[in-house]
């Protein structure tokens, strides 16, 4: 009996050690990979010209894969500073974090500092790996969380592990099997692929959304058709108040953002009348039914400036939105139609809306009340009749010479003023 006592005691003291030393050790890591203050604090900076270059690459590789040359090699190039501006915008967008990427010959090196997602510690995990070029996809190198440097052969195989667990899901695996080599260079990022099939960018039936956001979207989409099947025209209030009723039955239970931004995304679909099925594959079975019209303010434009930007916002960010916009702009003052600064207010107040509708929780749901309450209009779309418009490039840039002059910033902050007076910014 002594024996075992003695042995239940030496076994307890034995746990409460390792106990105590697995705590000091994880304090030890803490301590290591916290910093206060991140190392990384750009902002993300989305302009047109990066979105007419995204656009104009992504055109280009479109056409090679949907042509009849998919199995020929191709090749991809990426500009440092749209793979900069990428990384740091898929940073703050998952995570709130900032990031950065430099390249340099056969090397990228990408810092980046996350938040903590605590409330009771602050601070930031600070991140930073070099990827060295080989004959095929970068490797790891020098990778360091805080003030912790990771082996390569850890770094290596944490690596090799993710792109197994990416391949087993067939819209990754198709992606990933297609790149053949990546040539890192100070002036581009060139990524030499051979698409083998599997991804039909033609096909109308290509989900990008889970299937409960798909479900959400589809219940609002419906509730919009169903009500207004005899309607000849809508307005955008008209639209949004029984969408944001709905939402706030089911934001009772659920994530209100996510109500909101399902419920935003069916309203563009609506107001663009574009087909469902892009998003929720099952709706290509639903009966076509009348669409009515849809405007803001008498405007059929200004609907589907706010409600696109919205969506944008919803599901993206303010800056990507309004760097959008702006390109839209841009694009039809060289194509005929003309810049219009009320064009850029409704997409200033759509980003708004979507930017409240998403932020947290209580916004949300500050939102919802508001609109059904009862609105119109007026309280959607900032004054907008003496702001001018269909402007020639050539007129533009005689009374506005560029996206920074005096003369247009000061016209954006009249705007910005008038959008964060509506109603719905409370």
């Amino acid at each position: 009996m002594i024996f075992i006592t003695t042995m239940v005691r030496k076994l307890f003291f034995s746990l409460v050690a390792c106990i105590c030393t697995a705590s000091l050790l994880l304090g030890l890591f803490i301590f290591l990979i916290i910093d206060e203050k991140p190392h990384v604090d750009q902002q993300t900076k989305v302009a047109p010209e990066h979105i007419e270059r995204l656009k104009r690459t992504f055109d280009q590789q479109r056409e090679r894969i949907l042509s009849n040359r998919q199995k020929n090699m191709a090749i991809i190039s990426i500009h440092p500073e749209d793979a900069d501006i990428a990384v740091n915008y898929l940073v703050k967008h998952f995570v709130n974090g900032r990031a950065r990427m430099y390249m340099t010959h056969r090397k990228a090196r990408i810092q980046a500092s996350l938040p903590l997602p605590l409330q009771t510690i602050t601070g930031f995990i600070n991140l930073e790996a070099t990827f060295v070029e080989t004959d095929h996809l970068p490797q790891p190198h020098a990778v360091s969380i805080g003030h912790i440097s990771i082996p390569d052969f850890v770094s290596q195989f944490l690596l090799d592990q993710t792109v197994r667990w990416l391949q087993n899901y067939s819209k990754y695996n198709s992606v990933i099997s297609a790149i053949q080599h990546m040539h890192i260079t100070t002036s581009a990022l060139s990524i030499r692929y051979q698409w083998q099939g599997g991804l039909n960018l033609s096909d109308s039936h290509f989900p990008v959304l889970s299937k409960s956001e798909q479900k959400k979207i589809y219940r609002y989409y419906n509730l919009l058709a169903h009500n207004n099947s005899q309607q000849a025209a809508l307005s955008l209030s008209e639209v949004l108040q029984p969408l944001m009723n709905m939402a706030a039955r089911y934001s009772v239970t659920n994530p209100a953002q996510k109500e909101n931004r399902a419920a935003i995304l069916a309203a563009t679909f609506y107001v663009m009348d574009l087909p469902l099925n892009y998003l929720v594959p099952k709706a290509a079975n639903r009966p076509n039914r009348h669409r009515p019209i849809i405007t803001l303010d008498g405007r059929r434009d200004f609907a589907q400036h706010f409600i696109v930007s919205a969506a944008i916002t919803a599901y993206a960010d303010t800056a990507l939105s309004d760097a959008i916009g702006l390109y839209k702009e841009i694009e039809d003052k060289r194509s005929g139609s003309g810049f219009s600064f009320n064009d850029i207010a409704a997409d200033r107040a759509g980003t708004r809306f979507g930017e409240l509708a998403t932020v947290s929780h209580t916004d949300a749901v500050q939102l919802q009340q508001l609109i059904n309450q009862g609105i119109d209009d007026k309280d959607l779309m900032p004054k907008w009749d003496d702001l001018p418009e269909s402007l020639s490039q050539n007129v533009f840039r005689q009374q506005y010479g560029d996206f920074d002059t005096p003369a247009y910033l000061k016209l954006i902050s009249t705007i910005e003023r008038r959008v964060e007076a509506l109603p719905f910014t409370y």
